[in-house]
């Protein structure tokens, strides 16, 4: 069924007539008012904890952090909380996890501050498996000792661990263990991290999982790791407040599977019939180093088959496999002109933004106006001048039309010092090879 063109309607007028911003229940979640949502971004700005060697914690700045990009029915999914001293691994530094008490209870202080706002706000399960490597305080494992060749630090990355069948075992209840804290601390939802090579991811991939047992050797039984997670985690909180992120055309982390369409369509026929709140997809154009054309067409030689018309991978397969009754977000190179038609068209449920959201604080008030974006600020994702943890992380005003408490007009000000810098659309979609440069300046 043909899509009406709203594009050339009046910005609240196009807003007042599209799916984006009319009402979506999400599962057990909580009802939405629009449907941006907040992607789950890794910022690494938790305190070092003074309890726990090699953990950190949640402090006031992610208090201001999420509430700066908090609505009324707007989703909120974390940065990724570690679930273990394992989990975080060698990689993660300054990121707060939800395995200790003192974590719980950081995190119950940042979700208090948020309640208020009407925002929905889940939280995202994270283990690194073999991406982290090895540290004095864990081993790192996958599953199989199947290394990372290039890794972001240059070389080759360690040689993980094969998991065996307990370490499989422990490794679920850990999960299990930290959607419990989670929901405890007044989260409204769990997603799992199952993208971007970490470990749900290493065993998808038929290039990393070598394994010849019940979790290895063909696409069902790559797939029982992750459903098996699944099936844990839903258990124990209802699987009408779970969800799992998926990037079956990723290639981070070295994640170059073949088989990849028939590895993700029968892993959502056996999600499907679960009930559970949402699958979350990265869009196949986005990767964290490659620009959209360098992405897919590198994606392109690896596959040959299960394009869309126009040639490009597709997320249709998977939308069509999970039919409308499990809600699908997708995520990956949008802004405020390419997000509208994905949700009208009925391609998707919910349009998640990430690098976007981080430079404007009030991202849904501005896509809702026809308001620019500002440029975000890639060498400050995960890293800030000594002592200076706000820089490019809460410091990013809202629109000047947006703005109403004296706090914002201060933050208003300080930003035009600084120079306040619009991004064309389009703008991020052909950025290639500055990610990678610049994750670790």
């Amino acid at each position: 069924m043909p899509v009406a063109d709203l594009s050339t309607l009046p910005p609240q007028e196009r807003a007042e007539k599209s799916l984006l911003f009319k009402p979506f229940q999400l599962g057990g979640m909580g009802r939405l008012e629009h449907r941006i949502a907040l992607a789950p971004l890794t910022r690494n700005r938790g305190r070092p904890s003074d309890k726990h060697e090699g953990t950190w914690v949640p402090w006031d700045i992610q208090t201001k952090y999420y509430t700066q990009r908090a609505t009324k029915g707007g989703l909120l999914i974390s940065e990724a909380l570690p679930i273990s001293l394992q989990a975080r691994a060698g990689s993660m530094f300054n990121v707060p996890g939800i395995f200790t008490d003192e974590q719980k209870e950081g995190w119950k202080s940042v979700v208090e501050a948020v309640k208020p706002t009407g925002a929905v706000f889940v939280a995202q399960l994270f283990h690194g498996g073999r991406s982290g490597g090895h540290t004095a305080l864990s081993r790192a494992v996958s599953s199989s000792a199947t290394r990372i060749e290039s890794s972001l630090m240059g070389g080759p990355g360690d040689v993980p661990d094969e998991m065996t069948l307990e370490d499989i075992k422990r490794t679920i209840g850990d999960y299990v263990q930290c959607a419990k804290n989670a929901i405890e601390a007044g989260f409204d939802g769990i997603e799992i991290h199952g993208g971007n090579g970490y470990l749900p991811d290493q065993f998808l991939h038929s290039n990393v999982n070598k394994r010849t047992d019940a979790y290895g050797g063909s696409i069902g039984n790559r797939n029982r790791f992750v459903i098996e997670l699944c099936e844990a985690v839903a258990s124990a909180i209802g699987p009408d407040k779970f969800g799992l992120r998926l990037a079956p055309y990723g290639f981070f982390n070295e994640t170059r599977g073949t088989q990849r369409t028939e590895q993700w369509s029968e892993l959502c026929r056996a999600l499907a019939p679960k009930g559970y709140a949402y699958i979350h997809f990265m869009e196949a154009r986005y990767d964290e180093v490659l620009s959209e054309q360098t992405k897919l067409s590198a994606l392109g030689q690896e596959m040959s088959t299960d394009f869309s018309s126009d040639g490009l991978p597709t997320l249709e397969p998977f939308r069509a496999i999970l039919g409308k009754d499990t809600p699908m977000i997708v995520a990956g190179g949008y802004d405020t002109e390419n997000c509208w038609e994905v949700v009208d068209s009925g391609r998707a449920d919910i349009i998640a933004f990430g690098r976007f959201f981080t430079s404007n604080p009030d991202l849904v008030w501005r896509i809702q106006n026809g308001k620019e974006l500002v440029k975000y600020i890639r060498p400050l994702f995960y890293v800030w001048p000594e002592g200076k943890p706000a820089q490019g992380y809460v410091d990013f005003a809202n629109h000047e039309e947006n703005v109403h408490t004296q706090e914002e007009k201060l933050v208003l000000e300080e930003h035009k010092k600084r120079g306040i810098v619009v991004a064309k659309p389009g703008w991020q979609l052909s950025q290639d090879g500055v990610q990678l440069g610049e994750i670790f300046v």
